[in-house]
């Protein structure tokens, strides 16, 4: 599956691969005081596709707020590997992956950044299969390293 951008309003979804064939010709366009990149439904993105990415961001008019919600896991990771990814992005939210040691159940939690940090610690979250309380399934510090180089 390629990259399918679509847009409403100042919301461009991003859907399927970010790699080196990724185009986003579409965001060069757009004339406004914020633009929100949703990464929600990212399948796949490699270090080429970051790197078409950021050249893509650093296109876009620097009047431009740019904003990016929804981070799925695979897109934070590589926030995290390449400090440079976010240097003009405001990252809003991200899914973290949590885990159920009772019934084993895996699910990625919503964060809104601006009630994060890495002092107050994760927000609890309770197992949709059988009630508990679920952990995060991953190192806090490396997973949010991003937060640092932002």
């Amino acid at each position: 599956m390629d990259l399918l951008i679509t847009q409403k309003d100042n919301v461009f979804y991003l859907k399927g691969v970010i790699n080196e064939f990724a185009k986003f010709n579409q965001l060069f366009k757009f004339k406004g005081p914020e633009m929100v990149l949703n990464l929600k439904e990212v399948r796949r993105i490699n270090s080429t596709g970051v790197r078409e990415l950021i050249n893509a961001i650093e296109r876009v008019d620097r009047s431009i707020e740019m904003i990016f919600e929804e981070c799925p896991p695979i897109v934070v990771y590589q926030m995290a590997m390449i400090p440079n990814f976010t240097l003009r992005v405001q990252v809003k939210s991200v899914y973290a992956p949590y885990y159920c040691p009772e019934c084993d159940h895996q699910e990625e939690i919503l964060i809104e950044m601006e009630d994060f940090s890495l002092e107050k610690g994760l927000p609890t979250a309770t197992c949709k299969s059988c009630g508990n309380e679920l952990d995060f399934d991953d190192d806090e510090e490396s997973y949010f390293y991003f937060m640092e180089h932002s």
